[in-house]
């Protein structure tokens, strides 16, 4: 699914967001990505989606080598992908339903097909609600609840969770975490990238954490800081 060799980044400015990154996620694993403001998790998360790309090294995600991918090309991997952002990213004037079935009308699906997806991804992520209120009318989870039925509705590989639970409090967050982990369980790679210490750590799962634009620590034992590392 993802495979990142000796991964460099240098920005324009000068700054060196990563330094020789090697990360491989498998077909249905679920993992963590975390560690502190500054330590390359957002420039990981901007490689895989091809919306930049390596100084040096290679980027490989759903059989797509991302270092010199042409524009058609990357429309057709970011299809394999699901996408939630922290910020959800709805569209305010579009109902609920409306949100998500634009994910399919985007890429020419037809309107019977959408009818008969979008309920479906919608109760499986447990959203009681009218699909037809607006997402102002909604709280924050059942807003990410949407975002993630938005990401799930074209069957992607894998989903990418950018700071899912960032405005949530921790009852919502962790019930995003839960729902996160069920779409794992039903064969979809999932990568969770946060910064939430001990919602990662209430959860046995793979972690691969950064610090200083490298790789610190990655393994079951949960969220490793820097000054642990050190320690050890």
């Amino acid at each position: 699914m993802i495979r990142m060799h000796e991964v460099h980044k240098a920005y324009d400015n000068g700054t060196r967001a990563l330094r020789g990154v090697s990360i491989t996620l498998e077909d249905g694993e679920f993992a963590f990505l975390v560690g502190p403001s500054g330590s390359g998790k957002s420039t990981i998360i901007k490689l895989l989606t091809a919306e930049i790309t390596p100084s040096e090294g290679v980027v490989e995600v759903n059989g797509y080598k991302l270092n010199r991918l042409r524009s058609k090309k990357k429309s057709m991997m970011r299809r394999t992908l699901g996408i939630v952002f922290q910020d959800f990213r709805l569209i305010e004037k579009k109902s609920v339903y409306d949100n998500v079935a634009f994910a399919m009308r985007v890429i020419g699906t037809r309107e019977k097909e959408i009818q008969k997806r979008v309920p479906y991804v919608l109760d499986l992520v447990g959203l009681n609600v009218d699909t037809y209120r607006r997402p102002e009318e909604l709280s924050g989870g059942e807003q990410q609840r949407v975002a993630i039925a938005r990401a799930l509705v074209n069957n992607p590989s894998m989903i990418i969770a950018d700071e899912p639970t960032g405005n949530l409090d921790p009852a919502r967050s962790l019930e995003i975490m839960m729902l996160l982990e069920k779409i794992n369980q039903l064969g979809t790679t999932v990568l969770v990238v946060t910064h939430e210490k001990e919602l990662v750590n209430r959860f046995a799962k793979r972690v691969i954490a950064l610090d200083n634009g490298k790789v610190i620590s990655d393994g079951m034992e949960g969220y490793v800081t820097h000054e642990q590392e050190k320690a050890e």
